[in-house]
Formats: structure tokens, sequence, C-alpha cells
């Protein structure tokens, strides 16, 4: 027989005992295990869970033919309160599906709305029965247990308005109560499957996905997680990880957050390898953070006639010298597309003829587009004229930095293209985007 404890939604081996010819199995320790849920094992169809808090001393009776009808607790009130619950929850999951066979089977409106209301009726007396199990056992695990699992809707005494305004209410309320009887601080509740889906929701469906909102979040977390050295541990992986591996556009600034303000000062089971990785590539994404006013950084501008005529004339073509100096923050419009391609690159190839399409598409709504090629050689140069003579890609700004590239260092320029969105300001709205993203955009912020 196998003795496990729950961490999260995973279960660890903490024990194992022999089976007596007789059926019996004793765990036993002078080390007390952490309060939590755990599960009883001994073979592929014969588990059951059942919790443990402080008192660890207590025995169980049971029968494989029915692991909840027959399962007998002795010295354990949390226990014996647990299996009740069980059993009570078994019993109404059946009322509740003959109800559901009678409604499937009714033949008039009548008989529905009776069976409808039966259905209420067991609704609300399964609501009064949990209510009742925590607040007549508020001293033990099991009510926390049990609370932690309750969902909080909002009452319909504070719904008014349209749906709309009656939605957001909802929500409001949600949020606000999320964590009203789930305390993140138990480091018991971390040793149950209820932690992890409680924590991530919050994170990724409770919270608004800005990056300013969820760091708020995340900060409130690792606040309460500081009561107990595991809690803290876990908490720091598991948001670290969640916005590392987001593909939503701006969490980069929530998990260097994460990074800067606790993963490198306090993750002291990381190799200093990673965190020196992760010190610099923090120092180098800092500047491209959505919010952030843009870098500036001088190009060099080639207008329109220099493409036509670098078609006849190869001189010209590869020629570095030609072209006006700007800088970008001088590029006067309401929205500023920021393009960094380059024509040998296989997605750029299809990419850059999408993205001049959307920018012809808005161009006469204050929207400027300053593709920059980033190839700063004279080989470079005359691919790149021959890509936009080829391709027609005249209107907007095209440029490019023939001696310099501090640019990359200054965009964390790793791959391309890198698309970036600008508001007047040159303040950062958006990156990373596609074309079709950069149109969704522009399309709604136009509109607003």
């Amino acid at each position: 027989m196998i003795l496990a404890e729950y961490f999260t939604n995973r279960m660890v081996p903490k024990d194992t005992a022999q089976i007596s010819l007789e059926g019996e199995a004793v765990f036993k320790g002078e080390v007390p295990f952490d309060g939590g849920m755990y599960v009883m094992y001994f073979g592929s169809s014969y588990f059951f869970d059942f919790l443990m808090d402080r008192d660890q001393f207590f025995s169980i009776t049971t029968d494989s033919s029915d692991l909840v009808k027959h399962t007998v607790f002795s010295g354990s009130t949390d226990n014996q309160l647990f299996y009740s619950y069980k059993q009570y929850l078994a019993d109404q999951r059946k009322l509740q599906q003959q109800y559901e066979a009678q409604l499937a089977a009714a033949e008039t409106i009548s008989d529905s709305s009776l069976i409808s209301r039966n259905m209420e009726e067991l609704n609300e007396q399964m609501t009064a029965y949990i209510d009742g199990m925590t607040i007549n056992n508020r001293e033990t695990f099991f009510s926390t247990f049990l609370l932690a699992m309750k969902e909080h809707q909002a009452p319909e005494n504070i719904l008014n308005g349209t749906r709309r305004q009656q939605d957001s209410i909802r929500y409001v309320y949600y949020k606000d109560n999320y964590f009203n009887t789930f305390n993140v601080s138990d480091v018991r509740l971390l040793h149950t499957p209820l932690y992890e889906p409680k924590i991530k929701t919050y994170i990724n469906r409770v919270v608004p996905q800005h990056p300013d909102s969820l760091i708020a979040a995340t900060d409130m977390l690792m606040a309460q997680s500081r009561s107990d050295e595991a809690i803290f541990r876990y908490m720091l992986i598991t948001l670290f990880n969640n916005f590392a591996e987001s593909k939503l556009m701006g969490m980069d600034k929530v998990y260097f957050h994460i990074a800067e303000k606790y993963y490198i000062p306090e993750a002291t089971w990381s190799s200093e390898e990673f965190l020196s990785k992760l010190r610099d590539n923090l120092e180098k994404s800092k500047p491209t953070f959505i919010g952030n006013v843009a870098p500036d950084f001088e190009l060099k501008g080639l207008p329109a006639n220099h493409f036509h005529l670098a078609q006849m004339d190869t001189a010209i073509k590869g020629d570095p010298h030609v072209g006006y100096n700007f800088m970008l923050s001088e590029i006067p419009a309401e929205f500023t597309l920021l393009y960094f391609w380059e024509a040998d690159c296989g997605h750029c190839k299809k990419s850059t003829p999408a993205l001049y399409k959307v920018f012809e598409k808005y161009k006469d709504q204050e929207v400027q587009a300053v593709s920059v090629h980033v190839i700063n050689s004279v080989e470079g140069k005359v691919k790149w004229v021959d890509f936009v003579n080829e391709h027609g890609l005249y209107d907007w700004v095209n440029c490019w930095s023939p001696y310099d590239n501090e640019f990359r260092k200054q965009y964390n320029l790793q791959s391309f293209p890198q698309l970036f969105l600008l508001d007047k300001d040159k303040k950062i709205i958006a990156k990373q985007l596609t074309p079709e993203q950069a149109d969704d955009i522009l399309n709604r912020f136009l509109k607003s």
C-alpha cells in the first residue's frame, strides 16, 4: 500500500506499507506530515483520498467494493465529515441524474416545469447543506477545504441596470471576492488539487490581461505567499513560468517584473549561469516594454525616385551615401508602424508586402510606416532596392542605418521581421505583431 500526498495537482509518494494476510497495513513515523489531502493507493482501481491535519493518529477501515460508502474513519473528525459529505454528494448526484432523465422524457410543458423546479430545489438543498457543514465545523480543516471550493456569485439585490451593466457588476463582485474563502497563505491548501487551478484561473482569467493589472496581482500573491517557504517557492516558480510561456502581447513586462523583484534576488535554487542570462535579457528587454517611449535613433531615408533610378543605374543601387538623415522621433503621425526586416529573410518576404497593404489602407488616417532594412552592407542595399522595386513599396518611409547597428541592441532584435506600433508620442502600444494583428489593432484604435 502506498501513501501519497498531493502537491497542488500532483501526487507525491511519501511512504509504503506491506498489507498483511489479514488485510492490515500500518504507517508510522516520528515526523508529522504536512496538512493537506492524501491518497491511499493499493491498486490501479483501488485508491481513495482523505484529509490530514495536525492530528495524525487515526485508523481507516474500508471495503474495496465501494471505497466511498464503506470507508470509515476512527479518530479523525475531518475525515468523518469529509466522507459524510462525499456520500451526500453521491446520493444527490443520483437524484440529479434521475431528474435529468425525467426531463429528457417529459412530454408536456407542465411536466418539464415541475421537474425543473425539483432540480432547482435540489440545488438549493445542496447549497444549504454545504453552507451548514462549513459553518458548523469552522475549526476543522474540512471546513477550510470546503470553503476553498466556494465560488462567489453576486447577490441578486445588487444587480441593476442593463444586461451589460449587470454582467459588469457580476465580474467586479467575483473578482473582488475571489479569495474571500480561499487563504493563499494556508500551506495545507497547497497540498490539495485546489491550489494551482485557483491561482492560475485568477491570473489568466479573472485579472484584466493588462501588464499593470497583472503586476499588481502578482505582487499581492507574492506578499501572501511569504507565510511559508514552500508556498513562496511554488508561487514564484509558477508565476515566473506562467508569464515566461505566455503568448499574449506585453506579458514580458510582467515576466521581467517578477524576475527583477523576486526571482533574481530570491531564487536561491537557480544556477548563477541562469540568473546571469536572466539579468542580461532583462536589461536588453526593458527599453521596449509596452508603454515605454520607443528608443530614438538616427536613420537614413531613401526617396521613391532613388529606387526608380536604381533600376537603371547599378552604381546608384549600391551607393550607401545617398538619402537624408532623420530621427525616428521626427516622424509626425498619430500612429507609426516601426518595421524591422531584411530582404533575405523568408518570413520577411511574405510579411513585408502584406504589411504594406495594411499601411496603404490607413495612410490617409494619420498612420505612417517606417520600414527599416536592417542589413547595412552594400550587398544588402542592392537586395533591399530590388525588393522595394519588385513589390512597389514606395509610399512608406524606406530607410536604413548604413553606418551603425546600435538600434539592434536598443530594440533587442534577435529575429526578423519585428513590428512595433507607436502612438503620436512614440510610446509603444503593441509589438511583435503580424500584419493581420496590426490591421486589427489600428482599426480598433482609429474607430475609438
